[in-house]
């Protein structure tokens, strides 16, 4: 087609080709400019399922304005012919450059944060690329990079449907480029935000060694590596680069999507900080005492149970999860939560490796031994990205000073990575007996069953009962007493109640301590449905701890519930970020999405994590409720039925199950289990909302108010979620549905919904 004219355009010469069309350089004779237009290929023009792709390149590229992207100036049709008009950028391809070799440390970290930037404008415009390599990526001779071809964009967001697909340039099945495709899209999986990363983390990989992440003889080959193996580390391709770099990179390129970072933003920032003391002239991580470089990030790994009694492992852990405690009230230290260490207790890694999955950079690791009434720690603290030792040491107290020898513990870590710990409180002496009963307590509570919270209960009471000015004691029995009424375990009045009692004791007695005002903030919230009361103490636990990951994630209840939904999932991020290994963190981010309406990101949140503990009674309750909002009721009711298998059948997932069976058309099933639930109403706890679920599910609006009402006098509460509970949309017109807003507080409230535009102020 060169030389010829597409409306007022005249082609001038071929500058790139590929699966959609081709691409020339042309002068738009009546603006007289140079442009660059994309040409639907020849072989396309009588599909009309690629032509509607090529106008909706068209249509996802208007969408964009950024300085790193190019510009749209047209769309057309000439003589049956599609194109799409686009700035002419001079210069080179990345690929093109690429070609010279990798690129300096110095000069690929402009470049990097440019394409981060794009990415950035584009997901917050809800614009996914799904064909980002090197390419689709030109450098001007000025530096200035442009990301080019959006042809397998996809729109997210309400009403896009699936979005823009095409098959791979390199192998079969999916849309993208196979050496850049993240394994979870090649698997079958829709393509998100995440998905970009991964392909970003595979550009690069490639800037940074001149190297793709997986190299193979066939396309089969190439996409079992991409499938099942973990690229080789950056640095033993190109010793040069700074290990800040290479962890961007293999976080960036990880299997797992939810361990990826959790936005672009998140990459950009971590490559601008390195940015600044690469250019501050500080090495790639910044100088720190001695040239060492500075840490700020840390994870304690379960302490080692060396008494010889098995018996004893809650002690150790207890002995880990105080000192993570301890080490959180440093603001300029991230801290990793105690879910995710513990997820590495017994397990032989590298240590590098796994510092790489917490994305940390040093790690904490030692032993505790309990002998009569000594007790003694021994840690070592471990450059995880060179392997490096750094510092160890042992600490032996008698038990009753237990407080001051994690304290000191813990100083010592902050010395060494020569951040200041602010001055810890007097430590008191202990009883050691009462000290034991709140670790076990603490054990308990961990593991979140039934069962388990009752003897966390118990335990903590009995803690107590040895030593009355345990605020530790108070705040882990307000902690207990709260997650009983959260999963429907006891009635409000015996557990939200309870634990704001003793949440209060526990601040009365230690004013400082973070958890104890996150647990009256939850109290607050879901007993009181004080919003402010409950925001108040949430803030007031975070400043105390800022690197306790439960505060972030309760704060992030609290959110939605007021219409709040970027700052929840902020508050959600930071949690995830804290403890990345928590199944609990990823699913209140599936919540934070449910209640936007976007219900296919709620759900992909969800799965993602549920894929890794099969064991989770409440993930399968919890993924339900998107899968039925997208109309998946035969899977939900699959996850449902799993999840009653698993809890042995406790009220929560059988009144789930009857409400999934109710909306999947399954009515007589549904009756048969909301009449067991009702008949044990009159023996055991059952939560009147969860009937009233089942109700709605069954279209009888009558009986479903019957037990809402109910539910507000049980003070219910997911009430506090009226506003934004899809689950609650069938009943929503009913004049009715006003006095249950009123009672529950929030009808006053204007809330931003995200998407339910049907709820009103």
């Amino acid at each position: 087609m060169q030389g010829t004219r597409l409306s007022r355009y005249r082609l001038l010469e071929q500058i790139g080709a590929g699966g959609m069309g081709v691409v020339y350089r042309a002068q738009d004779e009546r603006l007289m400019r140079d442009v660059a237009i994309k040409v639907i290929g020849p072989g396309l023009l009588t599909d009309d399922a690629a032509r509607r792709r090529f106008r909706k390149e068209a249509l996802a590229l208007s969408q964009l304005s950024h300085p790193n992207i190019a510009v749209i100036h047209d769309f057309d049709t000439h003589e049956g012919v599609d194109f799409l008009v686009m700035e002419y950028i001079a210069g080179v391809t990345l690929e093109q450059r690429l070609a010279a070799g990798p690129i300096p440390e110095p000069e690929l970290l402009p470049l990097a944060l440019q394409l981060v930037e794009a990415l950035c404008s584009a997901h917050d415009q809800g614009v996914v690329h799904r064909d980002l390599k090197p390419g689709n990526l030109r450098i001007t001779p000025e530096g200035r990079l442009k990301v080019l071809d959006f042809g397998l964009a996809r729109i997210l967001g309400p009403g896009t449907g699936a979005g823009l697909t095409a098959t791979l340039s390199e192998g079969q099945g999916a849309a993208g480029t196979l050496a850049y495709m993240p394994p979870e899209v090649l698997g079958g999986a829709p393509a998100d935000e995440r998905s970009d990363l991964y392909s970003l983390g595979a550009v690069l990989y490639e800037m940074a060694t001149g190297c793709r992440p997986f190299a193979a003889d066939s396309a089969l080959a190439l996409m079992y590596a991409v499938l099942n193996s973990t690229p080789a580390p950056p640095r033993g391709r190109a010793p040069g680069i700074s290990p800040r770099l290479e962890e961007i990179i293999l976080r960036a390129l990880d299997r797992d999507p939810a361990r990826r970072p959790s936005s672009a933003r998140d990459v950009r920032d971590d490559l601008k900080r390195l940015a600044a003391v690469s250019a501050a002239g500080a090495g790639a991580l910044g100088a720190a005492a001695g040239g060492a470089a500075r840490i700020e990030s840390i994870a304690v790994l379960p302490l080692e149970n060396l008494s010889g009694d098995p018996a004893q492992e809650f002690f150790a852990d207890g002995m880990t999860e105080a000192l993570i405690a301890d080490l959180a009230k440093v603001g300029a230290l991230r801290v990793i939560s105690r879910t995710s260490v513990m997820c590495f207790k017994g397990v032989h890694k590298p240590l590098p490796e796994i510092a790489r999955e917490l994305r940390v950079d040093a790690i904490v690791e030692g032993s505790v031994v309990r002998g009569g009434d000594r007790v003694r720690i021994t840690a070592q603290l471990i450059d995880a990205r060179t392997d490096t030792h750094l510092w160890a040491e042992s600490y032996e107290r008698a038990m009753s000073d237990v407080l001051s020898l994690q304290g000191e513990v813990a100083r010592a870590i902050a010395r060494e990575v020569h951040i200041k710990l602010a001055p810890l409180a007097a430590p008191r002496k202990v009883d050691p007996e009462a000290y034991e009963y709140y670790l076990k307590g603490r054990y308990c509570w961990n593991r979140r069953t039934e069962d388990d919270l009752r003897r966390a209960v118990e335990c903590f009471r009995l803690a107590i009962d040895r030593d009355p000015s345990s605020a530790l004691a108070y705040a882990g029995l307000a902690d207990a007493h709260n997650l009983q009424g959260f999963f429907y375990i006891q009635p409000p009045a015996e557990t939200f109640a309870h634990a704001r009692a003793m949440a209060l004791r526990a601040i009365e007695l230690d004013p400082s301590l973070g958890e104890a005002h996150n647990s009256l903030a939850y109290a607050r919230l879901y007993y009181d449905w004080d919003w402010a009361g409950a925001e108040g103490e949430f803030r007031r636990a975070i400043e105390l701890s800022p690197n306790y990951s439960v505060a972030h994630l309760w704060y992030a209840n609290l959110l939605p519930a007021r219409g709040r939904f970027e700052e929840a999932l902020a508050e959600g991020r930071k949690a995830r970020e804290l403890d990345p290994l928590s199944i609990v963190a990823h699913h209140v981010l599936g919540w934070v999405y449910f209640f936007m309406r976007d219900f296919e990101r709620s759900l992909s949140q969800m799965q993602a994590r549920l894929e890794v503990d099969r064991q989770w009674v409440y993930g399968y309750v919890w993924t339900s409720w998107p899968m039925q909002q997208l109309g998946r009721h035969d899977e939900a009711i699959a996850n449902l039925e799993q999840a009653v298998d698993l809890s042995g059948g406790t009220t929560l997932t059988r009144a789930s199950l009857a409400h999934g069976l109710a909306l999947g058309g399954r009515d007589a099933e549904a009756r048969a289990l909301l009449a067991i639930l009702i008949e044990q109403s009159s023996t055991r706890y059952v939560s009147p909302f969860l009937v009233a679920l089942v109700w709605i599910g069954l279209g009888e609006r009558d009986h479903a108010f019957e037990w809402l009402e109910k539910a507000c006098d049980d003070r219910s509460h997911w009430l506090v979620f009226v506003d934004v509970d899809a689950r609650l949309d069938p009943v929503r017109d009913d004049p009715r549905f006003e006095s249950v807003r009123r009672r529950v507080g929030v009808s006053t409230v204007a809330a931003s919904t995200g998407g339910a535009e049907e709820v009103t102020a």
